[in-house]
């Protein structure tokens, strides 16, 4: 898929989920779960162990959208993009890491706290601005920052949960990064499944529902 298409079956999904594991062996079985509970984003961590490894075992599962997170350098980008990346995720905001992923035909969701980072990163060319940490600005905080910029596509990470997702889209959220409060430590630890798979066919309904209910007040 090209860079606009990728783009827009993410945001189309409405969820990035954010795998960050500390064994490798688990990350295959967990991105299995939260694809077959109907979240097609999936972010592996370059802090995860064989992080490389697992992206490209990713890309080779149909359906799945598999994405690199907390890259911090253009090397880190290019090197998961040419293990099959389709995305990269920032935790901060660099101009050479989102020049290296559009020349590469890659969306990037570049990170940002204050108002003056967001509307760089914006500058610079992000696809969408990744608001982090979100729990500590609080949901109001995402409309606040719309009303001076409303042309910036932001997703609020942290904090989000399936009973809350709602309301950081009805602020203004294009999509939202999800790690805690759907790939719980516990269920990684004990190797739940099943469990995993439920909670991700939660936020996945609730957001088919959420982008229904709007559609017919429109």
């Amino acid at each position: 898929m090209e860079r606009v298409e990728i783009l827009n079956t993410i945001l189309e999904g409405g969820i990035v989920a954010i795998l960050r594991v500390k064994d490798a062996d688990r990350v295959m079985p967990a991105a299995k779960c939260i694809f077959d509970g109907g979240i097609r984003a999936i972010e592996v961590t370059m802090n995860t162990p064989k992080a490389i490894e697992s992206i490209s075992k990713l890309a080779k599962i149909d359906g799945i959208i598999p994405g690199v997170g907390t890259v911090t350098d253009e090397k880190m980008a290019i090197e998961a993009i040419n293990a099959g990346a389709e995305f990269v995720v920032t935790p901060i905001s660099k101009k050479e890491i989102i020049d290296a992923c559009h020349k590469m035909g890659k969306p990037v969701f570049s990170g940002a706290f204050s108002p003056a980072e967001i509307f760089q990163a914006h500058e610079w060319g992000a696809d969408v601005v990744k608001v982090f940490p979100a729990e500590t600005l609080g949901m109001k905080y995402i409309k606040a920052v719309l009303a001076p910029f409303p042309n910036i596509k932001l997703m609020p990470t942290g904090g989000v949960t399936s009973e809350n997702i709602d309301k950081w889209y009805d602020l203004g959220a294009v999509c939202v990064g999800v790690g805690g409060s759907l790939i719980k430590s516990d269920i990684i630890d004990n190797e739940e499944w099943g469990r995993l798979q439920t909670i991700a066919k939660e936020f996945a309904t609730n957001i088919k529902h959420y982008k229904m209910n709007r559609t017919k007040q429109r």
